[in-house]
Parts: C-alpha cells; structure tokens; sequence
C-alpha cells in the first residue's frame, strides 16, 4: 500500500511537472515537489498505522481442554471418533465401572448394618430408662447405650458420605464432552487404562463454545484500540473473502514483563521490549465462524475511533489482501 500511494505521488509529479507544467523542472522545484512528497506520506502512513491499525497474525481461537478423569481405571468403550462433533454431555470413554459398583454395594450393605445398630442402641436405651425408673438398672447402663446410639449416629453418617463418593465415582467412569466440541488425535482404545494425573491426558477436546478470532499487534500501534472497535477480517483459506466483526477483548500486557519466583537473580540485557499485544475479535457471521476450522490464519485491520479518513486506505489494503489470497494459497 505504500508503494501505491508513492506510485499515486510519482504520477502527480508527472502531471504537474510534464503534462500541465505547473512548475518548471528546476532543482528547487524538484526538491521541493520530493520533501513535501515525503512529509506528505509519511503522515499518511503513520496515521494509517496508527488510526487504522493492520496485523498479519491473525487466527480462529478456541479452547483445549485436556480431558482428565476423575477416577483411575481400564477403559472399556470408546463410542466416538476424531474429528467428529459431539454435544454437551456426550460419551466421549467409558471406564471399567465395575470396581465403583462394588464399593457402592459394599457402602450400601455397611449404611443398613449400622442402621440396624442404631434402632438395637435406641431400644435398648428406652429399656434402660425404663428400668433405671423402678431402679432395676443403674445410671451407666443408660449413659453406654446412649453413646452406642450416638457412635451408630455417627457411623451412618459417615458411611451415608463414602456411599455418595463412591455413587460419584461410579459416575464419573463416564467421561462426557464438558461443551460441544470434536477430539483431535483420538488413539484413546479399549484396553488402555486411564488415571487422574493432568500430564497424562488421554485426549485433548476442542471446545466450541467460543469462535474467537486472536490477533498481536504491536504497542505502538495498539494505542488507539478499544473494546467495540470494528474490523475486518480475511483468512488464507478463503481468498477473495472479508468478514467484519468488532473488538471483544485486548490484552495489554507482555511476557518480558514477568519475573518468577527463583533464587537466581534476574538477567537485564538492555534490549528493548518487543512484545506484542493480543487483541480479540468476534465475527459478525456467527454461523460462518462456527464453520471455521481451529487455526485458520489470516490478516485483520481494525478501524479504530479517531483518524477515520484514513480507515479506507486499511479498507482498500485488506481487500487486496483477500484477492492476492488466490496467489499466495497453496
């Protein structure tokens, strides 16, 4: 785009200096026709920068969730397969839940005998009172099978506690899509045995519960950006195309920035700070965005608040980007 508008200038020169000959082709004129030419665009271009930012880094965001089990054990079933779309709550591996429904017959079995030592306790503390009342019984035998109420009391409450764990566990054998979403690189298979440790995920979900678009800009040019700001937006998959949207996020801040916790003291080598800020999109098309495959990179220009006269050279600039994309696709 700069060699377009220094091209449109190179064609004034000839106009005013060889067509109508406004001016004579003396050194002063020359020079002075170049200086104000490149006052002039380099105006332009920092206000385009600035007002109207570009970024070639662009790309379709969605989340990764690594699927993790909450209980340990061999998986029996694996009912989908990589890349298909599933719902919410889906099936994604089922594991063994043999183990789980065994634990829960046993809690089941343990919560009725300590009930049944409970009602035993109760009436045998009725019974003693009773009899503590004719003075046929002494004030201990009260006292003890009041305590082995309450120690039954108390034992069905704690086994009524491993019962609903283990009913949970016995629910979580079955591994469901926590969003809608698809696998990627499912060599998950019936016979591997899964555990709970985060670094030893079975398979990574690709969440589709946001079609985000994620740009960098750098900081000189990101002054201007703000939540609500439009943009376009063109993908290297689909040459020929622009898409609007607007601005739901920016992200100003850098890792160079971040010091961590170390007994080592920092290391500053006078380079200046070069990161680059994040900048979130949403596409107008919903359903367009739905369809975007995760990854896809593309150009984004954003038309900020101020400098509006300058948005259509940005205008212009991604429209040629979107039909040079049939030139540079492979």
């Amino acid at each position: 785009m700069i060699a377009f508008i220094s091209i449109c200038y190179g064609g004034l020169y000839f106009v005013i200096f060889e067509k109508l000959g406004l001016l004579k082709k003396t050194v002063g004129n020359i020079s002075a026709f170049a200086g104000v030419g490149v006052v002039m665009i380099g105006a332009i271009v920092f206000m385009w920068y600035t007002f109207s930012p570009m970024s070639s880094d662009a790309r379709m965001f969605r989340y990764i969730i690594p699927i993790v089990p909450e209980v340990r054990g061999e998986v029996v079933a694996v009912p989908i397969e990589a890349l298909e779309t599933v719902q919410a709550g889906d099936t994604l591996f089922q594991i063994d839940p043999e183990p789980f429904e065994i634990s829960v017959r046993q809690l089941e079995a343990q919560v009725r005998q300590f009930e049944a030592e409970m009602r035993l306790a109760e009436a045998n503390v009725e019974r003693a009172q009773k009899l503590l009342k004719v003075q046929s019984a002494a004030q201990i035998d009260v006292d003890t099978w009041t305590a082995n109420k309450d120690a039954a009391a108390a034992a069905i409450d704690s086994s009524k506690a491993q019962l609903d764990n283990a009913k949970w566990q016995l629910k979580e054998a079955t591994v469901v899509a926590p969003y809608e979403g698809y696998v990627v690189n499912l060599q998950l298979r019936p016979g591997n045995t899964v555990t709970t440790m985060p670094m030893a995920s079975p398979m990574a979900f690709v969440s589709r519960e946001s079609n985000l678009i994620l740009s960098s800009f750098s900081q000189s040019s990101i002054r201007h950006i703000a939540i609500g700001d439009s943009a376009d937006v063109v993908f290297s998959s689909f040459p020929g195309q622009t898409f609007s949207g607007k601005v739901v996020r920016v992200s100003a801040l850098g890792s160079q920035s971040q010091l961590t916790a170390s007994g080592q003291l920092p290391t500053l080598t006078g380079a200046p700070v070069t990161d680059r800020w994040g900048v979130i999109l949403e596409l107008d098309d919903e359903e367009f965005a739905e369809e975007m495959p995760h990854g896809a990179g593309g150009t984004v220009a954003i038309y900020t608040h101020k400098g509006k006269p300058v948005h259509v050279i940005s205008k212009v600039a991604i429209r040629i980007n979107a039909w040079l994309g049939y030139l540079t696709s492979p």
